[in-house]
C-alpha cells in the first residue's frame, strides 16, 4: 500500500526518482528505482561525517583540534565560512557541525583533506556498502558543474564558477550529472542502509552514532523530509542540492511509540522548472502517516 501510495504521488511529477524507505521496527520497506545512481550532491557530507567519526573513535582524529580556515579555502556554494575573515579556527567537530546543518561547502572540503574521498569511499566499502561512490571534493565537483574542470583555487576561478552557477549555467554534459560510478553518486538503497546503521548505532559504536545524530539533528534545512511533518517531530537529516537535482536522506522519529523510520529519497527534475522540495516533503509525509496509521503492523 505505501510503495502504491507514492507511486500515484509522484506519477504526476516531471522528475525522475529514487526512493527508499524501512520502518525500523518492523523492517517493512520501500524501494522505487532503490538500485539506480543518482548524484547525491551534498548528500554526501553523510558519508563523509560517518567516515570523520569512525577516525575520530579510533583516536586517529581530535574532533576538538582546531584548523585555521585560510581565504584559499574559501569554497562557493552553501555555508558561512567563506563569508568570514581568513585566519579563524573551528575546531574538527565545528567543521563537521556546520557542514551538516547549514551544508557548509568550505568546511566539508577542509575535512576531506583528514578524510579524503577515497578513504570515505573504502570506509562505505567496509561497512558493506558497495554503491556510495565518492570521487570529488566540492570544490571539483562545482568546478566540473560549470564547464571549467579541475582546477586550483584562485579569487578569479572562485568568482568565476559561483557566477556562472548562480546564472544557472550548469554543464548538463559534465560528469557531474552522469549515472557513472566515476561521480558522487549512490544508490537510495545504499545511502539508506547508511542512515539505518547510523540509526541502530552500528558506525564504530553505538557512542559514536549517537554524536552522529547529535549533528543531524540539528539541520537547519527542513524544507524536504521535515516539511510537512506535525511540528516538534524529531528528524536527523542531510539535504543535497545540484541544478535540478534534489536530494534528503533521513531518520524520522514517530510519535506514540511508533518507532522511527529511514528514508531517502533523490530526484532529478526533467525541465529547468523544477522545484524538489514539495515533492520531497510529500513523499516523507506519505510515510510518516502511513506508519503512523500501524499500517506496518
Amino acid at each position: 500500500m505505501l510503495k502504491e501510495k507514492i507511486e500515484s504521488y509522484i506519477s504526476g511529477i516531471d522528475a525522475t526518482f529514487g526512493i527508499s524507505i524501512k520502518h525500523l521496527g518492523t523492517n517493512e520497506e520501500v524501494h522505487l528505482q532503490g538500485d539506480r545512481y543518482f548524484q547525491t550532491a551534498s548528500v554526501v557530507k553523510v558519508p563523509i561525517l560517518a567516515a570523520l567519526y569512525d577516525a575520530v573513535y579510533k583516536g586517529r582524529i581530535d574532533i576538538k583540534e582546531r584548523i585555521v580556515l585560510q581565504k584559499e579555502d574559501r569554497i562557493p556554494g552553501s555555508g558561512v565560512f567563506q563569508e568570514m575573515d581568513a585566519g579563524i579556527s573551528p575546531t574538527i567537530k565545528d567543521l563537521a557541525m556546520m557542514m551538516i546543518i547549514v551544508s557548509d561547502n568550505m568546511a566539508t572540503d577542509k575535512l576531506l583533506t583528514m578524510v579524503d574521498s577515497q578513504t570515505v569511499q573504502d570506509y562505505m566499502r567496509t561497512i558493506g556498502l558497495e554503491h556510495i561512490h565518492v570521487k570529488h571534493s566540492i570544490w571539483e565537483l562545482l568546478s566540473l558543474c560549470a564547464g571549467i574542470g579541475p582546477t586550483e583555487y584562485s579569487d578569479e576561478m572562485f568568482n568565476q564558477i559561483i557566477n556562472t552557477l548562480i546564472a544557472g549555467h550548469y554543464d548538463r554534459d559534465s560528469i557531474v550529472f552522469q549515472e557513472t560510478t566515476e561521480n558522487n553518486v549512490s544508490t537510495t538503497r545504499d545511502m539508506n542502509r547508511l542512515m539505518e546503521k547510523i540509526a541502530r548505532g552500528e558506525i564504530f559504536s553505538k557512542a559514536c552514532c549517537t554524536d552522529i545524530r547529535e549533528i543531524l539533528l540539528r539541520q537547519q534545512y527542513t524544507q524536504r523530509i521535515p516539511g510537512l511533518l506535525p511540528r516538534g517531530t524529531k528528524v536527523a537529516n542531510k539535504t543535497g542540492s545540484l541544478g535540478t537535482v534534489y536530494n534528503d536522506t533521513g531518520i524520522v522519529y514517530l510519535p506514540d511509540q511508533k518507532g522511527e523510520f529511514v528514508i531517502t529519497v533523490f530526484s532529478v527534475g526533467k525541465t529547468l522548472d523544477y522545484e524538489g522540495n514539495e515533492p520531497i516533503a510529500r513523499i516523507a509525509k506519505i510515510a510518516f502517516d502511513y506508519f503512523l496509521e500501524g499500517a506496518a503492523g
